[in-house]
């Protein structure tokens, strides 16, 4: 197996955007650019949705099967999803992200590299998701949580 460095996927997300950004404030030649752009990012498209969160269940050592029992996604629908058959839309990846126990940064990661919008503090159903998964709920107390706040919960068992 080939180590992170000679693959070229340096461990690309320990940084936070934030902390991303400042380094690329921070430089002034293109020599630099080119370092931080070899170092800090990947091009559009190279590492898909359904590879980042199969690498970080792998790193956790989670199960495909488990996680998506616990997703409330459909079993069918969750594998293609995590083969790459499927994109997976917003409701879907958090879902995911939930039954994984991804931390918020790694939920929020997922959520950018798949281009779905992160969750934003500021809108009261993304608040509720971003307590959920501080508190570490599971989808269905989660879904619970977001009708008793009368904010639309994720898909039902039934609806996949």
């Amino acid at each position: 197996m080939k180590s992170t460095e000679e693959s070229g996927n340096e461990r690309r997300d320990e940084k936070t955007t934030g902390e991303l950004l400042h380094i690329l404030r921070g430089t002034h030649s293109e020599k630099e650019l080119n370092e931080y752009i070899a170092r800090h990012t990947q091009p559009d498209g190279e590492m898909t949705f359904a590879a980042r969160f199969s690498g970080l269940l792998e790193q956790k050592g989670l199960s495909k099967s488990d996680v998506i029992r616990k997703s409330l996604v459909e079993r069918t629908y969750g594998y293609q999803i995590l083969s790459g058959k499927k994109n997976a839309g917003r409701d879907y990846i958090l879902a995911l992200c939930i039954a994984a126990g991804f931390t918020l940064r790694e939920t929020q990661s997922m959520l950018e590299g798949a281009k779905a919008g992160v969750l934003y503090s500021r809108s009261s159903r993304d608040a509720i998701i971003i307590y959920g998964i501080e508190h570490g709920m599971n989808m269905m107390d989660l879904n619970e949580l977001l009708s008793v706040k009368e904010e639309k919960p994720f898909f039902s068992e039934a609806e996949g």
